[in-house]
């Protein structure tokens, strides 16, 4: 039995009908990468959203205290997201989410490694306005210069790290042909992430943060398209409209 079976009979249970369940709370989060790997991959999940109101209640009964949580059919607890990622891409059985060969998937790794640095670089100016005590500042309403902390440290980031980075997303793309996927012809788990954190910053979700900041990258621009074009992604985002 190669990965791919293994990781599909994982997580649909080898044909049982216990389903897989995805507990998240009720918006995209990081749950969402999962959720189009999954349905790309073909693999039916139910969607469990969790509201807010009952996370109190809840948080006891996870492994870590935080979601995403992955219940597999046989009963076994998944925790962490990029491992989620990883499972349902294995589970592709066209092989291209997540492909077997060595050096495509080493490709595909180091993607996700520098979503994961992109990620990482806007955290501070993320955090800043929703847990400020833990970048050393005080509460938001105890402090005097929040509101102009967090401007300069999000504009910040707009002007000088997103750039970078949308440089570097560019440039994959120049290499893998100019008008395809971040590590070639096939769309992968990496384009997945990558899609979803740098939609992120053209929603217009954090204060601070212009829905038009993207404009400025149009190569990245071009590919979020494709991205959300892929027949499977578009079915999915169709149905979530439903």
């Amino acid at each position: 039995m190669s990965s791919s079976e293994a990781a599909r009979n994982l997580l649909t249970g080898n044909g049982g009908t216990t389903p897989l369940k995805l507990e998240y709370f009720a918006i995209e989060g990081v749950a969402e990468q999962i959720r189009i790997a999954l349905s790309v991959a073909g693999v039916p999940f139910d969607d469990v959203r969790i509201p807010f109101s009952e996370w109190p209640a809840k948080k006891p009964t996870t492994k870590y205290g935080q979601l995403p949580e992955m219940i597999l059919p046989n009963g076994m607890i998944i925790t962490e997201s990029m491992a989620m990622l990883r499972l349902a891409g294995e589970a592709d059985s066209e092989g291209k989410l997540y492909p077997a060969d060595i050096v495509a998937r080493v490709k595909v790794e180091e993607v996700l490694g520098l979503v994961g640095d992109l990620g990482r670089a806007w955290r501070p100016a993320m955090y800043v306005g929703m847990r400020p005590q833990a970048l050393g500042h005080p509460p938001k309403d105890e402090w005097a210069d929040a509101d102009a902390t967090i401007e300069k440290m999000r504009s910040g980031f707009i002007a000088d790290e997103l750039p970078k980075y949308m440089g570097y997303f560019a440039d994959l793309l120049k290499e893998a042909g100019g008008d395809k996927f971040l590590t070639g012809e096939d769309l992968t788990i990496a384009d997945i992430a990558a899609y979803k954190q740098i939609e992120y910053f053209g929603r217009g979700i954090a204060d601070y943060v212009p829905k038009n900041c993207l404009e400025a990258y149009p190569d990245v621009l071009a590919w979020m398209g494709r991205v959300a074009g892929h027949p499977k992604v578009a079915a999915y985002k169709a149905s979530k409209a439903k």
